[in-house]
């Protein structure tokens, strides 16, 4: 198997000989999970948690296969009210979060408290999909694969793990062959179950996809496929900004400039700041392109 160098962020599938209606699918991310959170200053807890959100969002936008945005995100009555992360069919990805003082909270219970995780496809063509499961099961993985109960008709199963430096998951969906063996895809199936949970968080956060997949399925001859190499990228815009401020109504903006100069919008997900002054107002009232010498 190709073996991927050690400090490239990417998702690869895999297909095994010995298993022909299974496929496996790798995330391993390092510089761009540090690009993606780094200068957010989040709680190291909140960060784990993000971190694993946008591993999930890059493994299901590459097994759905569309054009378009995976966008995974949670809601919840706890410390952590709002987290959410994006993947594009480019490879790009984005993630924030919404917290305040976390005092003792340490289990994912604790942190999200109760709420939900919403899965949206947003396709550039066609409509959007969204499926939603309560925060019930423990973790992100936990709450992913209670998804995947709900509204796959294949067997499916994912793992995720971080550390310091990188997150990484792990993903098992079983294949049904055309006119094929119902109970051999069974036994295929329990194999693989069972060798994926035989992995231990440190290997699935820390080793690279090929090497991964061959310490844990060599014995059903795994084939790995070009890798999708993934990137930080922020989709904000002085166009999306302008929509949101138009979003609170003329009246709404109108007071806002009467009451200050000048405002600003800044992005969550990368940082930065969109500026408006009072020479903006009336083209940001109107159907009229934002201007492009106010951003910082």
């Amino acid at each position: 198997m190709t073996e991927l160098t050690a400090d490239q962020d990417a998702v690869r599938r895999y297909l095994c000989d010995d298993a022909p209606d299974a496929r496996l699918i790798t995330v391993r991310l390092g510089k761009t999970k540090n690009d993606v959170l780094n200068h957010q200053n989040m709680p190291s807890a909140v960060k784990t948690l993000c971190e694993e959100l946008v591993a999930a969002a890059c493994i299901l936008s590459h097994m759905l296969k569309f054009d378009g945005e995976m966008i995974l995100q949670v809601k919840g009555s706890g410390p952590i009210t709002m987290m959410v992360a994006e993947c594009s069919s480019e490879g790009r990805v984005r993630s924030t979060a919404q917290w305040s003082d976390l005092g003792d909270a340490h289990t994912f219970e604790d942190l999200v408290g109760t709420g939900y995780l919403a899965v949206t496809v947003d396709p550039r063509q066609g409509e959007r999909y969204q499926g939603i499961v309560p925060l019930e099961s423990g973790s992100i993985s936990g709450c992913i694969n209670h998804y995947f109960e709900n509204s796959e008709q294949l067997d499916t199963a994912l793992w995720l793990a971080s550390d310091q430096t990188t997150v990484g998951g792990l993903l098992i969906q079983r294949i049904p062959e055309e006119g094929g063996k119902p109970q051999r895809e069974r036994s295929n199936w329990e194999t693989l179950s069972i060798l994926a949970e035989t992995i231990a968080d440190h290997e699935l956060a820390s080793e690279a996809g090929p090497l991964l997949i061959y310490k844990l399925f060599h014995e059903l001859n795994p084939r790995g496929l070009d890798p999708w190499n993934i990137e930080f990228g922020c989709s904000c815009s002085k166009e999306r900004s302008s929509r949101a401020l138009k979003a609170l109504g003329e009246k709404e903006v109108r007071q806002m400039f009467a009451e200050q100069p000048s405002l600003s919008v800044d992005c969550h997900f990368c940082g930065r700041v969109y500026q408006y002054d009072q020479a903006d107002l009336e083209w940001l009232l109107s159907d009229q392109p934002p201007r492009s010498d106010t951003l910082q």
